[in-house]
């Protein structure tokens, strides 16, 4: 049979392209295209020819060639080109701009994305979280450090953990409500400030609270300042506190730990608030068993006594004034320290509680002492020395001086029939007048009254006599200024003092 010749390459045309079937299965190099192209008798024997080594390729006979993967055909023909056939270098370029097409659709989506989160473009970020591809419907995962957290609501409910500044408002309320009456009743108006308020023990874990209130006194007022003790414990999201003077105080301190409250302490000041005023008078007159009280200085010394209203009111009952010696301020009898209104200066008003229940108070004091809170002294130790601070508000001072009262836990103790020193104090209505005596003698305010010693208990022995070298008076009065005689039948005045 005639065998076909392969027509020679002509110059300019392009390289073979690999056609494909209807279906779109490769089917080779341009020359097979071109075989699919001839008539159904030309393709019925296809036409023989040599290979590169000479010999004949013969149908059903001789060596059979290697396939080759790729070989070079004639070059296709003007009508096969027409048909859309392309070359290797079509097919690059195709390549090519796909591939940057993608390229630059992914770049977009980085962008947007750095756009929305609020990132910034380029930033290093975790590695493998931020450039992952996701599938369709996969929910982006927002690295930590990318993730803006609205600003917290301050609006809202306080925290519920414990907040000495709650505690602080809580016991402010409270003192207005409780003490607010008796310190209108003392002071004659309502007071210019708020109460001070003084957290002296936090417990470790914040839970538990004591310290001091005071309802400052008006600056037109001489009277001594109302106060207070506080014991709190948080719970259910919210302090509880009460005051001394009530049982909800006795119930708190009774639970208090021991690194906040010592339970010698604790019972101590649990008389204080329970003390009632039946008890606290006779335990001042000495009916009872008391506190065996003394004037606050030296024994044998003879001070001045005031009224702690102001100048020209003898009403030494409400509040006693005194001043003279060698200005030092003694504990009246043992018991614990405990400072109100306090502040850097070294001032404030002093308390001390005493055994039973008791308590004596000492304002206007300068240099006072820094014993600890709770702390316990004897009698006739030092707490400070006659000024003319006021810490807790008050009128200005005439003189330097310390402002004496006793209290219990609810209110102050009046002094009508109250023992000190040897001596016992008074009060007339008419006149209106206040004073101190022991047996004939009698001191007005700006006389002078000496220090006599504790007062005995009901059934205890009788008082010393000054001078006789018995006893602590006895002691005193050989150092100090001479008590003044019991056996004369008048009554002290100013003018005898001077």
């Amino acid at each position: 049979m005639p065998v076909a010749r392969r027509e020679a390459a002509r110059p300019g045309d392009r390289e073979p392209v690999a056609a494909r079937s209807s279906h779109g299965v490769l089917l080779g190099d341009v020359e097979s295209s071109a075989f699919w192209d001839r008539e159904p008798a030309q393709r019925a024997r296809p036409a023989r020819r040599r290979d590169r080594t000479g010999s004949k390729n013969r149908r059903g006979g001789g060596k059979r060639p290697k396939a080759r993967r790729q070989h070079a055909g004639p070059r296709a023909l003007p009508q096969q080109r027409a048909r859309g056939a392309r070359g290797p270098a079509d097919r690059m370029r195709t390549g090519t701009l796909v591939f940057s097409i993608v390229v630059g659709l992914s770049l977009l989506a980085i962008v947007e994305r750095s756009l929305i989160e609020g990132t910034t473009f380029g930033d290093p970020g975790p590695a493998g979280s931020d450039l992952q591809l996701r599938s369709p419907g996969q929910v982006a995962q927002v690295p930590p450090d990318a993730e803006r957290r609205p600003a917290p609501d301050r609006s809202g409910p306080v925290a519920a953990v414990p907040d000495t500044r709650a505690l602080t408002e809580r016991i402010t309320r409270l003192t207005t409500d409780q003490h607010g009456l008796a310190a209108r009743q003392a002071y004659g108006a309502a007071p210019d400030r708020p109460p001070i308020v003084g957290v002296d023990r936090v417990s470790a874990d914040r839970r538990w609270a004591f310290g001091t209130t005071t309802i400052p006194v008006p600056a037109g007022s001489s009277a001594s300042p109302e106060g207070a003790f506080f014991a709190g414990r948080w719970g259910e999201g919210q302090w509880q506190v009460a005051l001394s003077g009530t049982s909800s105080f006795n119930a708190i301190l009774g639970r208090m730990p021991a690194d906040v409250m010592p339970a010698a302490e604790a019972a101590a000041l649990r008389r204080y608030s329970s003390l009632t005023a039946e008890q606290a008078v006779a335990a001042a007159n000495g009916t009872r068993a008391g506190d065996g009280l003394m004037l606050p200085w030296r024994l044998g010394r003879t001070w001045s006594i005031g009224s702690a209203d102001g100048e020209g009111k003898a009403r030494p009952l409400a509040a006693l004034a005194f001043w003279g010696g060698d200005g030092r301020v003694l504990s009246a009898a043992a018991g614990r320290v405990y400072r109100f209104c306090a502040g850097r200066t070294g001032s404030g008003m002093v308390m001390v509680v005493h055994p039973s229940g008791l308590a004596s108070t000492y304002y206007r004091m300068r240099d006072v002492t820094s014993v600890r809170s709770g702390g316990t002294v004897a009698r006739g130790v030092a707490l400070g020395r006659i000024g003319a601070e006021r810490p807790c508000g008050g009128a200005p001072a005439p003189r330097s001086l310390v402002q004496f009262s006793l209290r219990r836990g609810a209110e102050e103790v009046p002094l009508e029939g109250t023992r000190i020193g040897g001596w016992t104090f008074r009060q007339r209505a008419r006149p209106l007048l206040g004073f101190a005596e022991r047996g004939p003698m009698q001191v007005l305010p700006g006389g002078l009254l000496a220090n006599l010693g504790a007062v005995p208990d009901a059934d205890g022995p009788g008082l010393p006599k000054p001078g006789n070298g018995g006893g602590e008076a006895g002691k005193e009065g050989k150092e100090g200024t001479p008590a003044p005689s019991a056996t004369q039948n008048r009554s002290s005045t100013s003018a005898d003092a001077k």
